[in-house]
């Protein structure tokens, strides 16, 4: 029996659909192809970025060290693999729409809500597992780095006078406060990452336009607000998705990449799970008034 398959003279439900998904994932070449790209991306970084800040530590600014983030340094290769996420994403609901295939999966279940639940637990659950996994290898692995470059274990938090006087990067157990916290936030905002680009492709349809629309969204918007003022762009900057991400992953609240304070974690973690729910609810409007 197939997962669409359901018993004789009644409909699929949300259980063969969810079981169908998941047989979809890893049945396709994508998915391998994204899981292998995010390893040698989330390690590589794991490695690169804590080996040159601890190697040249000594020659770091008083702004520089005020801006090292500990946790965040291991995580590069997780925010960087945001667009690796969101593309899968965006595949695994736009293909359907372009060949016609969701026709067939909507004669077998008809309940719409069902299509896109199935397809966001699916998701999600299989982005959460993946990439805490790679999250916490990369803080134990570029944990390692920092100390063999040269950083220096503390045994709580340092203030920032104390990280600016520092002789040697500082390098933070998983056992200090807000450490745990940080690297779960790293899976956990790709996660939502890449049920935000899900809602974006059951909204648009299309592959090339939901790719386009995050990448404007996380790279080139941040830029464009920086002709804003200030004021204005201060208080928009930091509710970016791509400023949330960096607080998620952050033990000290840090500025932003453009200007203005990072969110604490949690009401970034909340605000980035609002702009999922945005997006996937009008999805799931449009999906249930249009066409297949």
């Amino acid at each position: 029996m197939s997962p669409l398959t359901a018993p004789k003279g009644r409909r699929a439900g949300l259980r063969q659909q969810i079981a169908s998904e998941f047989t979809k994932m890893r049945s396709v070449r994508s998915t391998w192809v994204v899981l292998g790209t995010m390893i040698v991306i989330s390690l590589g970084f794991a490695v690169l970025f804590p080996a040159i800040i601890a190697n040249g530590w000594h020659d770091r600014s008083a702004a520089e060290r005020v801006n090292f983030d500990p946790v965040s340094v291991t995580q590069f290769g997780i925010i960087f693999g945001q667009l690796v996420i969101a593309v899968f994403a965006v595949l695994f609901i736009t293909p359907e729409f372009s060949s016609g295939s969701i026709r067939g999966t909507l004669a077998a279940l008809p309940r719409r809500r069902n299509v896109l639940a199935a397809k966001a637990i699916v998701l999600g659950g299989a982005t959460l597992v993946v990439t805490e996994i790679l999250s916490f290898a990369s803080f134990f692995l570029g944990r390692a780095i920092l100390l063999a470059f040269g950083g220096q274990a503390v045994t709580g938090q340092l203030t920032l006078a104390e990280q600016i006087k520092a002789t040697h990067a500082p390098v933070y157990a998983i056992t200090t406060s807000g450490v745990a916290q940080a690297i779960f936030g790293g899976g956990l905002y790709l996660t939502l990452i890449a049920l935000f680009a899900l809602g974006m492709g059951f909204i648009l349809r299309s592959t090339p336009g939901s790719i386009a629309l995050f990448v404007a969204l996380l790279l080139i918007i941040p830029g464009v607000l920086q002709a804003l003022p200030r004021s204005i762009s201060n208080a928009i900057q930091p509710k970016m998705p791509s400023n949330l991400g960096a607080a998620m992953t952050s033990v000290h609240q840090r500025t932003t990449d453009f200007g203005g304070q990072l969110l604490a974690p949690w009401p970034a973690a909340a605000l980035m799970a609002a702009y999922c729910v945005v997006l996937l609810g009008l999805g799931l409007w449009l999906f249930s008034r249009r066409d297949a």
